[in-house]
């Protein structure tokens, strides 16, 4: 399951609106914390664009994982608050039916059945090292194993389909799979997506093994085998604010979608972050032209009538609730206003927190389209605007060849 996430999409130099390419921090997929916020779940037992079950569990800002936790074959949900673990075994409202303390409050937690016994406990990782829990209980780990790098992103999962779950590591678009709780080189290894894809693991066609789908935005890309190539399978399922859950909700033996849908609010006034208009835009200017510098390029001037444009896009985002890169007219017209001419460039950023400039910095730079402007020789003028909407946080750079 996909942790918080951010998103951010780039328009090129001289170009119509380019394609949406989407950027997170690090994350897990299956086995790891669900992410998002609300306590509103919507659950789909086939691939249609309906779910059949809706609940509501928990408060809004719980930690989420899906798992089998009492063994008859059915995922359902757990919340974490601190180091303790509220565990369902419905997918129904209600008082949890079992509650744990396990690991520490800071600890990144992963579920699974490490076993093989038909039902899902915790693990918690600590750097490369992993700490496995084969009961719903505290006190020690039962299985202490290193694998793979601190800073990998981590999957859970059945690969080979002998009834117990391992890890394997994501970098960029390459997975590691183990098929045994234990260190050394990886069974198998397989490319599959873009390097900036959300990811999750499943058993999407019941055939006792996991294996990978990418989401792009409310579509899911999945393959039955643990292979690159296309996809077998393409749904829509959600909407683009939505956090996906992966669980086996009826029992049938293959995996399916779910929502975590955040508590939406009546549209609120539309302000700007607190210090927006001095602090978080000038940083980013700031952080760009670092940027630029540390990869040989010069840096480029601020054009403060750009910034004008490039808050009214956020503004807009916000008003909407979509995000979406302003039209090209739009962008040669505020291009224009401002004074510049022979070309334009855009990166936009949303985040469902309230992000610093470093944390969309590093997001932009992740993302090969966003980094391409920011580090584009053809473009010498900047500005950026970034307005608060209901928690959302939006921001927009916009970049110019001629001003003046």
């Amino acid at each position: 399951m996909k942790a918080r996430h951010v998103r951010v999409t780039a328009t090129a130099v001289m170009a119509a609106v380019a394609g949406t390419l989407l950027s997170a921090v690090p994350a897990t997929a299956q086995g790891g914390e669900v992410g998002g916020s609300g306590n509103e779940y919507f659950l789909n037992d086939s691939w249609s664009g309906e779910a059949n079950t809706h609940i509501a569990y928990g408060r809004p800002d719980d930690l989420v994982y899906v798992g089998d936790w009492d063994g008859n074959g059915t995922d359902t949900l757990a919340l974490r608050r601190g180091s303790t673990f509220y565990i369902s075994n419905s997918n129904s409202g209600g008082s949890a039916d079992h509650v744990v303390a396990y690991g520490r409050p800071g600890d990144v937690v992963l579920a699974g059945d490490w076993d093989g016994d038909g039902d899902d406990t915790f693990a918690v990782r600590r750097g490369s090292e992993y700490h496995v829990k084969n009961s719903l209980s505290g006190g020690p780990a039962d299985v202490t194993v290193a694998y793979g790098r601190a800073d990998d992103e981590v999957l859970v999962g059945d690969w080979d389909g002998d009834g117990d779950d391992t890890f394997a590591v994501r970098r960029g678009s390459h997975y590691y799979v183990k098929n045994s709780i234990a260190g050394g080189p990886a069974d198998t290894v397989v490319a599959y997506g873009r390097v900036d894809d959300d990811v999750y693991v499943g058993d999407f066609d019941g055939d006792g093994d996991d294996t990978f789908t990418v989401r792009r935005g409310t579509r899911y890309y999945i393959a039955n085998e643990i292979r690159g190539g296309e996809a077998d399978r393409t749904v829509v399922y959600g909407r683009p604010a939505d956090t996906t859950l992966v669980g086996d909700w009826n029992g049938d033996g293959a995996d399916t979608l779910g929502v975590r849908r955040p508590v939406e609010s009546a549209p609120g006034p539309v302000t700007p972050v607190p210090g927006a208009e001095n602090a978080f835009d000038a940083r980013m200017v700031e952080l760009i032209n670092d940027a630029r510098v540390a990869n040989g390029a010069p840096p480029l001037t601020y054009w403060d009538p750009l910034r004008d444009g490039a808050l009214d896009h956020s503004r807009w985002m916000g008003e909407i609730g979509q995000f979406q890169h302003a039209s090209s007219s739009t962008l040669w017209s505020d291009t224009a206003e401002a004074g510049c001419a022979r070309g334009y460039g855009e990166n936009i950023f949303t985040a469902s927190y309230r992000a610093s400039p470093e944390a969309a910095m590093e997001a932009y730079m992740n993302s090969p389209g966003h980094r391409a402007n920011i580090l584009s020789t053809d473009l010498r003028y900047v500005a950026t605007g970034t307005l608060m909407v209901d928690g959302d946080l939006y921001n927009t750079q916009r970049f110019a060849v001629t001003c003046g």
